[in-house]
């Protein structure tokens, strides 16, 4: 009997037996076609939420099967705008693939070796060259940009925790035609929501089952590598295994970095965030409050309130910091200036203390709007058991468009 090709070869070697090879099989098959029917699209208002499950590559082959079209226009325009950056034909696209191409080289290495299966699955289900998925995922490392800001306790209206993320790239890529968001679940590891698009399976805005939500703002430093795990790969990676923000904070703390960054997690079963700043080779946590804040000009340390945008609070780290104009070849530490710290750092704490003891979700949706420049790509509001995501529309921010409501819990429960 030849054995069909999703059974194990011990099935046969075990089972001698006709009647038992073909209940195997059968088993095999009942397995991939409650995997299929798990992977679907419903919309809301137009935006795609795409329930995938099962291991890496069958997660990766759902993505591409299910949005073959989007990925590849995905794919297309994005690599398609930096390609455009230089005006030489001849030269341009050779020279954005090599400085692609060095940055995936160097970081593949230390890619899990899951994310690699579910790249290949997306690439065999959407037909798009792999090489070119592996360029668009090197992006992320050459970017900088966004805020943040968690508050709860006694910062809110009612106590629960609201997570306030603005991803500020690249506007005119015209990534945000592309969006959707992604219920995950993987094989033996934590389902998570990751708020993305077609073609993209990093992770810069999530939250997991277990309520753990995660961002990050790029922060240009010196101390930066290529040669680590792509920050898109961590943060998924948080979400997959980290219970609480002490596990995310560990994970990032623990992991072999590339580019400079500050993330905030927050945990809104436990109402607690927290900031980790970090560069290639340093990592710097801290709560709200943090008494090592107080003594820096200027942070705006708060009572359960915590927010960044590029600018680091660790004066090591700071050091190192070409954001908000640091210097690291000039003797001593610079005072912050800029866009990013002058509106979004400033203006993110100037709003929760306005608001601070009522805040809201609409009243953060408000501070994300007044906080976020014109490259706004994505705005996305957590307040378990809700969530709020907005996307740019052509060249409006997100933080000026439409939110979309998910029921978070809804989203998590139905593919039990």
């Amino acid at each position: 009997m030849k054995r069909h090709a999703t059974c194990d070869k011990q099935h046969v070697t075990n089972h001698p037996s006709f009647f038992k090879v073909w209940v195997s099989c059968v088993a095999c098959c009942l397995s991939l076609v409650a995997e299929v029917e798990a992977a679907r699209i419903e919309y809301q208002d137009g935006l795609p939420i795409v329930h995938l499950s099962g291991s890496p590559y069958e997660i990766g082959r759902q993505h591409g099967e299910l949005l073959r079209e989007r990925v590849r226009a995905s794919v297309a325009r994005v690599l398609g705008f930096f390609r455009s950056y230089l005006k030489v034909p001849l030269v341009r696209v050779w020279a954005v693939n090599w400085w692609l191409d060095t940055t995936w080289r160097a970081g593949r290495p230390y890619v899990p070796s899951d994310d690699l299966e579910e790249l290949r699955g997306l690439s065999d289900g959407s037909g798009v060259p792999l090489r070119e998925l592996y360029r668009l995922h090197a992006i992320p490392d050459r970017t900088y940009s966004c805020s943040m800001l968690a508050a709860w306790g006694q910062a809110t209206a009612d106590g629960r925790l609201i997570h306030v993320r603005n991803l500020d790239w690249t506007i005119e890529a015209d990534i945000q035609r592309f969006a959707a968001v992604f219920v995950v679940r993987p094989n033996g590891q934590q389902a998570f929501v990751n708020i993305g698009w077609a073609g993209f399976t990093g992770v810069l805005t999530g939250i997991n089952d277990h309520q753990v939500s995660v961002g990050q703002i790029g922060a240009e430093t010196v101390d930066a590598t290529f040669r680590g795990e792509p920050m898109v790969f961590l943060l998924k990676r948080v979400l997959k295994q980290a219970d609480d923000v002490e596990e995310a904070a560990a994970l990032v703390r623990g992991a072999r970095r590339t580019v400079g960054a500050n993330y905030v997690f927050a945990d809104a079963k436990a109402r607690r965030a927290m900031v980790i700043e970090t560069t290639a080779r340093a990592a710097r946590v801290f709560e709200a409050n943090d008494p090592a804040e107080h003594g820096v000009p200027y942070a705006r340390p708060m009572i359960d309130a915590v927010f960044r945008a590029d600018t680091a609070v660790d004066p090591i780290i700071r050091n190192r910091q070409l954001a908000s104009r640091g210097d690291p070849g000039r003797p001593g530490l610079e005072a912050p200036s800029g866009s990013a710290y002058d509106v979004r750092y400033l203006g993110q704490a100037a709003g929760v203390q306005a608001h601070y003891g009522a805040l809201t979700a609409e009243q953060a949706k408000e501070i994300a709007r007044k906080v976020a420049p014109r490259s706004n790509v994505q705005s996305v509001i957590f307040a378990w058991p809700e969530a709020w995501v907005a996307n740019a529309q052509d060249l409006t921010p997100a933080a000026e468009t439409t939110y979309h409501r998910l029921d978070l819990e809804r989203l998590f429960e139905e593919d039990q």
